[in-house]
């Protein structure tokens, strides 16, 4: 029996050990987006003690998606044709460490390098993750599946940025801002060895389904991917929204700070408050998509562009309404965009996985996050920081002013979301009979 054989006979789609990679990568994911976001907690401490502009301030959150986009699709590769529990430990242990050595950090350059050391470790865990979780479910409850795995998003980023923000403004250890930073490098070193007592899917040639069959590579592979316009637009879906996310998780705790003059810990709390009530988010885009699927058939992009533009309309009225001091409703409004920002990427993500085969859906991802952060999601963090210098005054940045330019971003986003809806159900049926797995006795789709 060939080591393929023995794979597939110890994996079965379902079942305990499907519960328990969607545990333990779901833990994982919550501990990349901790240590992704506690940058955005501590952000106004690190500003005065090093004293950088907001453009500088902004270039640390963009190098992190700049070096995501370079390395996502190598990482999704190395995912699918190798293993994907052994990507997601190494993954773990690299970014755990630059998370650490950002902590150490003594002026703009260190700091530069080490967020991008962070992009490194995590380029490749959304498309191996999600691939990994998706792999080990059915079809039919994929998009549910999905918005579990995508709680990791907003778990993650309340820990991380109420836990950091609260370490940093008591001093923790009497390292200031640094603290969090040190603490939040142990977990993903925890769970990145944990990762691989999970059961991983056997790797399998892609293979085409057209007159002759044989294998096809992972270049055309990747053409026909790239040839899809559902995934293309869905695609370029997802970075406008990551515009429109990485501009509120970066910069929303220090608008807070500066707007209502309040601490580095109170502005955490506030963050946390709207990352709480949006956990629903992706739990709520998943059931909806996949209860409207039974009726639609191409309910998943659907569903994504009618969350961006709710987002848009909802996060313009938030700013507006706080302009005008009243602050209560202010917040109710960002928490409402909160949960929408969330809520698009259960069927966002779903889709990459619905029309593609097993052993691609790594690839699929990581042309995703390329895409999204090569176009728009990467830039959100300076672009804003940017603007907030140049509308403001000397020493007195604007970054209300900024904030006026990230919702309409959202609304581009829900176009490129009724697009892929528009070629939906043409690309499944393209797809389907083009390419193939070579195990389709694994019975998930």
């Amino acid at each position: 029996m060939s080591k393929h054989d023995n794979a597939a006979s110890r994996f079965v789609v379902g079942g305990p050990w499907a519960g328990f990679t969607l545990v333990v990568a779901t833990l994982l994911y919550i501990v990349n987006y901790m240590d992704r976001m506690v940058l955005s907690a501590t952000l106004p401490l690190i500003k005065a003690d090093l004293m950088l502009t907001d453009a500088q301030c902004g270039w640390l959150g963009t190098i992190y998606f700049i070096v995501v986009a370079a390395l996502t699709l190598p990482a999704a590769i190395l995912c699918d044709r190798w293993s994907r529990k052994k990507s997601l430990s190494i993954m773990a242990f690299l970014w755990s460490a630059a998370t650490f050595l950002t902590g150490m950090g003594g002026g703009f350059l260190p700091l530069f390098a080490a967020r991008g050391g962070v992009g490194v470790g995590e380029a490749g865990f959304a498309p191996g993750g999600i691939a990994y979780v998706s792999g080990s479910f059915k079809e039919e409850s994929r998009a549910r599946v999905m918005g579990v795995f995508n709680l990791g998003q907003p778990l993650g980023s309340i820990l991380g940025i109420v836990i950091a923000g609260v370490v940093a403004q008591a001093n923790l250890w009497g390292m200031g801002w640094r603290s969090p930073f040190f603490l939040f490098a142990v977990p993903g070193v925890l769970l990145g060895i944990l990762v691989l007592f999970t059961r991983d899917y056997p790797t399998v040639p892609i293979t085409a389904r057209s007159p002759g069959g044989g294998q096809i590579g992972v270049g055309k592979g990747l053409l026909l991917v790239l040839r899809t316009p559902t995934l293309l637009f869905t695609s370029l879906g997802v970075g406008a929204l990551s515009f429109v996310g990485g501009a509120v998780a970066y910069w929303l705790p220090t608008y807070f700070v500066r707007t209502r003059g309040i601490d580095v810990a109170k502005a955490s709390y506030l963050m946390g408050g709207i990352i709480l009530v949006a956990c629903v988010g992706p739990i709520l885009g998943g059931i909806l998509a996949d209860e409207w699927k039974k009726k639609r058939t191409n309910a998943r992009p659907l569903t994504a562009a009618f969350f961006a533009l709710f987002l848009g309309v909802f996060l313009y009225f938030g700013f507006f309404v706080d302009m005008a001091r009243i602050l209560s409703a202010s917040y109710l409004l960002f928490i409402i965009s909160g949960v929408m920002l969330f809520a698009y990427t259960a069927p966002a993500y779903a889709v990459t996985q619905d029309l593609v085969p097993r052993s691609m859906r790594s690839i699929s991802m990581g042309l995703l996050v390329l895409i999204t952060y090569g176009t728009l999601g990467a830039y959100s963090p300076v672009l804003v920081g940017w603007l907030s210098d140049v509308l403001g005054s000397a020493g007195q940045p604007n970054l209300t002013a900024a904030f006026m330019f990230v919702p309409p971003v959202a609304f581009l986003g829900a176009l490129f979301f009724f697009m892929a809806a528009r070629f939906h159900d043409r690309d499944v049926a393209k797809v389907s009979s083009g390419i193939g797995d070579g195990d389709d006795s694994a019975g998930d789709r």
